[in-house]
């Protein structure tokens, strides 16, 4: 499962929580007190350099697990009944999540063309600059019309037949400890497999296969407790 936040400079411990949360049988594993961290030290070791940019060695990321291990028992799991109420869900399916790989310097440039590519489309696209790559997410229709455009960027990824599922947070939702572990964990435990996930402020982007949408949308909204089941929520591929 590729997971990342979008956000600049990540810490090095910012970006072992990201990594553990988001991975519930590791996750799981650290609330059993199973794990061996030195191991899992070695396993996260390529992934925090991306997140943050740099090297981290391996004591450090054992005193960051550790240290991420300890918080787990004062972290009470957020109450189900309540932690999405006043959420929004949408799902679009027929998406392309494309990764172009791309040097930090060059990362302003190659987004503002994206962004001026972007409002020529039916639906402005999401851009996620990440460590060393960019993650556009797209409406299969309009990736077929810009894909010439975008000949020049280094794509060296293109994930179709997904769905995207956007979770748009209240407030309250927004401000809870764990709530992103508590999403990726309900998913995992009803067969949903999260191929990418991204936070931003007050909504969760999560890309997930196309078969798996209308379940991910229809366990969510049962969490969020009320009926979103209207055609305006559920977004299909345009035909042709």
């Amino acid at each position: 499962i590729a997971m990342a936040e979008p956000r600049n400079g990540v810490t090095v411990p910012e970006a072992v929580r990201q990594i553990l949360t988001r991975s519930y049988p590791i996750y799981h594993s650290l609330k059993m007190k199973i794990v061996n961290f030195h191991s899992l030290a070695e396993l996260t070791q390529a992934k925090v350099k991306e997140l943050t940019g740099k090297e981290a060695s391996i004591n450090a990321l054992v005193v960051a697990i550790k240290r991420f291990s300890d918080t787990l028992a004062e972290t009470k799991t957020p109450d189900p009944s309540g932690v999405l109420k006043d959420a929004r869900i949408s799902l679009s399916s027929g998406t392309v999540d494309l990764t172009i790989q791309v040097p930090r310097a060059q990362f302003p440039s190659v987004v503002k063309e994206l962004s001026q590519v972007g409002e020529e489309l039916s639906d402005f696209p999401h851009i996620f600059p990440l460590s060393n790559s960019i993650k556009v997410i797209l409406p299969r229709e309009d990736y077929d019309v810009i894909r010439e455009r975008l000949a020049h960027l280094k794509v060296v990824r293109t994930q179709g037949n997904v769905a995207k599922l956007t979770l748009s947070l209240s407030p309250n939702a927004e401000m809870t400890p764990g709530i992103a572990s508590y999403i990726t964990e309900l998913l995992y435990r009803n067969g949903v497999n999260i191929l990418d996930a991204f936070l931003g402020y007050g909504d969760i982007i999560m890309v997930v296969d196309d078969r798996d949408g209308p379940l991910a949308y229809d366990i969510l909204r049962k969490e969020i407790g009320s009926d979103q089941s209207s055609p305006t929520d559920l977004t299909a591929p345009k035909s042709g």
